[in-house]
């Protein structure tokens, strides 16, 4: 369900961008909130969370853990 470049995670203003590419969508979880779906868009990763490219995050074991100071 992963594209070759599914999606990129790039530094703007001392933020973390996390920019979905793909045709399945990125499935972004912040700890504490409800589980995101992006679809060619942007969200700033704060805190503590995990994604999932191109399926649900409880529908895999293959996720990206990730922490911004």
């Amino acid at each position: 369900m992963a594209s070759r470049r599914h999606c990129t995670i790039e530094r703007r203003s001392d933020k973390g961008i996390l920019k979905d590419q793909s045709t399945n969508g990125t499935f972004v979880t912040l700890e504490g909130d409800t589980e995101l779906l992006l679809q060619r868009e942007e969200l700033t990763l704060r805190k503590h969370g995990w994604i999932a490219c191109g399926v649900s995050r409880s529908g895999t074991k293959e996720v990206v853990e990730f922490f911004v100071d």
